[in-house]
């Protein structure tokens, strides 16, 4: 069964029912490349797995688009605020 509707949470509207991780890719760029032919709208991101700025000095961020995705925290592994 296919259902067009929009996906409402809160006072966000999605049309895209498809929420993709960010973590598991081998590098950022397949990330984004992988984000992109999704079609999500929106995504997740590990609160206590990422760190702004890896080692290499590369953000995650930089690899984003904050204006197209919502970026949902993913608190999994967190065990104090």
């Amino acid at each position: 069964m296919f259902n067009d509707d929009p996906l409402r949470i809160g006072s966000y509207k999605f049309s895209s029912r498809l929420i993709v991780g960010t973590g598991k890719y081998s590098s950022y760029e397949l990330m984004r490349q992988a984000l992109d032919l999704s079609g999500a709208e929106c995504i997740t991101v590990a609160v206590r797995r990422e760190r702004l700025i890896d080692s290499a000095g590369k953000n995650l961020l930089d690899y984003i688009d904050t204006a197209r995705y919502t970026i949902l925290p993913n608190t999994a592994g967190c065990y104090t605020a």
